[in-house]
């Protein structure tokens, strides 16, 4: 979003009428934007979940009208990146109206915001957020009475379930044609010469008013705290949580994943046979098999394990429950330098280390976004957690929470430790205080739970159609290539390819080439990896598992798991890392170390356990 000037106002945007929501942290704001336009952003219960400014359309009686996602701030006053870009959107005046989402719970904090931008453009409708819970409470709010103290309109909604949205959207579009808000307010609220003093009276005095306590139920939280935050109970518990959810995962995922890899393998052999029986030549047939259908198939399998994965993460993100993650690793994360506000972007990372990346914005101190940058890429994101899946399954069926419990905090433990590294030896700076701002507990929108989960599974399924079908035929020319070489032989390219950087490898316990050619192609992008080896070996996933029996012991599949885990994660996670930190030789820096902290790592794992007899 360009600016041409404060106080620069286009009549509409594009042909559309250009709406900004603003709000603090946790006020439901994304929630509302993905209710209006139904788009693709991703809602979270938590502070600073959204970084950067996202746009999304909606229409109303035949009228388009632009919303753009502001990053959450408490004020005018800018005290971070992503407060500064929600305070610049408003101040270089390119919108035709304001919809401030206010958390109806707790109202007293956002009016005084209000004033702030009533007294900067005028155009403001505010949302009063989450009233179907603040009733729940006994809240009972005059929005009439806030409406004539403050001389901008105050609608009654709940993004959660829809209620008032339409009005909202009538009030918004109203103040936008008239330019202005158009009732009659209390001079105080819009003039620019008031104490703090007087607008602190202004708003105890037009609560009195307008708000009233009746008997509802308790917000509940309080309890839960006392345990989830307790020091010596949170962490134990967030483990237990952690396992459960891959565990469930496990479970809840086998039948659709066993049905899936049924029916690629199926096809695939049903379309070699047809495409044999009408005379095309043989290597078409197995470029169908073992190269299109092995390798997309291979990887499409895994779309129920990651549905289940992020419809129970985006679950416990939705109750609150994540955020308090941030308070409960504070003091461990203290040792490493990092501020805890930084597991924020940590615990994003387990979902996509590209948008965690972005989100080190909402840390204020370059420091503390550098360290943390740096910490991220060893977090297991989702493409990784197939390869696990896959070999957890073959090699370690009845732990595999277990198996798929210690790989994840494996990660997490590497990037602390390089966080540290980098804070003790390069930066040499103290790291800032933890502060943020719990959320109420809240039960999940299912809905919007089950359609996030659904968002990340066809993003993935996307991938699995791009570049994982690129890579996939790529590396089936390379096994049947040249003419008359035997498909996934040493004599073919890949063969010879991969043999040559196997001895890289050998020391780790995998030293086949089809193990050095996916680890490869791995570097573009996790989701290859299993698709590569499934075309290397010459077998869809439903015989992956018996191929890899061959290759591998449980100790150095363990071994090539670790690797995985640790070293580049992908091309566009390290061009994020050069775009976020600015800095070329930084991002090609960290690619490298990655690669050798991998290695020295899953050497030291396999040759401790042939030591210890595994």
């Amino acid at each position: 979003m360009s600016c041409h000037g404060e106080g620069a106002r286009p009549a509409t945007v594009h042909g559309m009428m250009r709406c900004l929501l603003i709000g603090a942290p946790n006020c439901g704001k994304s929630t509302l934007f993905n209710r209006l336009t139904k788009g693709k952003q991703r809602v979270g219960n938590w502070h600073g979940k959204t970084v950067e400014c996202k746009e999304g359309e909606c229409t109303v009686g035949g009228k388009r009208i632009e919303i753009v996602d502001l990053p959450g701030t408490y004020s005018m006053t800018p005290f971070s990146a992503e407060e500064r870009a929600a305070v610049d959107a408003v101040q270089c005046g390119r919108f035709d109206v304001v919809v401030q989402v206010a958390d109806a719970c707790h109202l007293e904090r956002s009016l005084f915001f209000t004033l702030a931008l009533l007294r900067k453009c005028g155009r403001v409708v505010v949302a009063l957020n989450k009233a179907d819970e603040a009733k729940r409470r006994g809240i009972d709010i005059d929005a009439a009475s806030l409406e004539k103290a403050f001389g901008a309109k105050f609608v009654l909604v709940s993004a959660k379930n829809g209620e008032g949205v339409a009005r909202l959207l009538s009030e918004a579009e109203k103040v936008a044609g008239a330019g202005k808000n158009t009732s009659s307010g209390a001079t105080l609220a819009k003039g620019n010469e008031n104490s703090a003093k007087e607008d602190h009276e202004f708003v105890q005095r037009t609560l009195l008013a307008a708000v009233r306590q009746k008997g509802g139920k308790r917000a509940a939280g309080m309890d839960i705290d006392r345990a989830l935050l307790n020091p010596w109970l949170g962490i134990p518990i967030f483990i237990v949580v952690m396992w459960l959810v891959f565990q469930v995962t496990f479970v809840l995922s086998t039948p659709a994943t066993d049905a899936i890899a049924a029916v690629f393998s199926a096809a695939g052999e049903f379309a070699a046979g047809i495409l044999l029986q009408s005379g095309a030549p043989s290597w078409a047939g197995s470029l169908v098999q073992n190269g299109i259908v092995a390798g997309v198939g291979s990887v499409l399998v895994f779309a129920p394990a990651i549905f289940v994965l992020f419809f129970l993460l985006h679950s416990l993100e939705d109750t609150g429950y994540l955020s308090r993650i941030a308070v409960i690793l504070d003091g461990i994360m203290g040792k490493t330098g990092l501020p805890g506000r930084a597991a924020i972007p940590l615990i994003l990372g387990f979902g996509c280390n590209v948008p965690a990346i972005r989100a080190t914005r909402i840390l204020e101190a370059k420091e503390d976004r550098l360290s943390t940058m740096l910490a991220v890429p060893f977090m297991s994101c989702s493409a990784r957690f197939q390869v696990f899946v896959v070999f957890a399954g073959a090699f370690f069926a009845a732990n595999q929470g277990a198996v798929l419990l210690f790989l994840y905090f494996l990660g997490a433990a590497s990037g602390l430790l390089t966080a540290f590294a980098f804070r003790r030896f390069a930066l040499r700076t103290p790291r800032s205080e933890l502060a943020i701002e719990l959320p109420d507990y809240q039960v999940p929108s299912w809905e919007t739970v089950a359609s996030q989960a659904l968002l990340e599974t066809t993003e993935f399924a996307k991938r699995a159609g791009t570049i994982i079908l690129a890579c996939s035929v790529l590396v089936w020319f390379l096994a049947s290539l040249p003419s008359g070489a035997e498909y996934g032989s040493k004599e073919s390219y890949a063969g010879a390819l991969g043999s040559f950087i196997s001895p890289l490898f050998a020391p780790l316990g995998f030293g086949n080439w089809q193990a050095s050619i996916s680890l490869m192609f791995g570097g573009v992008a996790k989701e290859v990896v299993v698709g590569s080896m499934a075309s290397a070996y010459g077998t869809g996933e439903s015989g992956l598992s018996s191929a890899l029996s061959s290759h591998f012991t449980p100790l150095s599949a363990l071994s090539f798991m670790v690797f995985v885990l640790l070293y580049v994660p992908c091309i566009a996670t390290i061009v994020a890392l050069r775009r976020e930190s600015g800095s070329t030789a930084l991002a090609l820096g960290a690619a490298a170390y990655y690669v050798l902290f991998a290695w020295v790592v899953a050497f030291l794992l396999y040759n401790a356990g042939l030591m210890l007899g595994f």
